[in-house]
């Protein structure tokens, strides 16, 4: 997760070209969808940090537990 972030922030620019203008963000957002993907990377550097060391779990996983309960086959 931590080096498909910094792939993410680093190829920022090449990823817009790709997506080209979010409209959604650009409306709703100050950074635009530049801003928005460097962002979108950094907060994945963050839970790849928080996952190897432990503390993403702990956050995590209400989440999990929740996303879980969406498809599961028990009544």
């Amino acid at each position: 997760m931590i080096i498909i972030g910094v792939l993410i922030v680093l190829f920022s620019e090449p990823i817009y070209n790709f997506t080209g203008a979010i409209e959604f963000i650009e409306r709703r957002s100050a950074g635009g969808s530049r801003g928005f993907i460097k962002l979108f990377g950094v907060i994945v550097i963050i839970l790849g940090i928080l996952t190897l060391t432990g503390v993403g779990g702990i956050l995590l996983d209400p989440f999990g537990q929740w996303f879980a309960g969406l498809f599961s086959l028990q009544k």
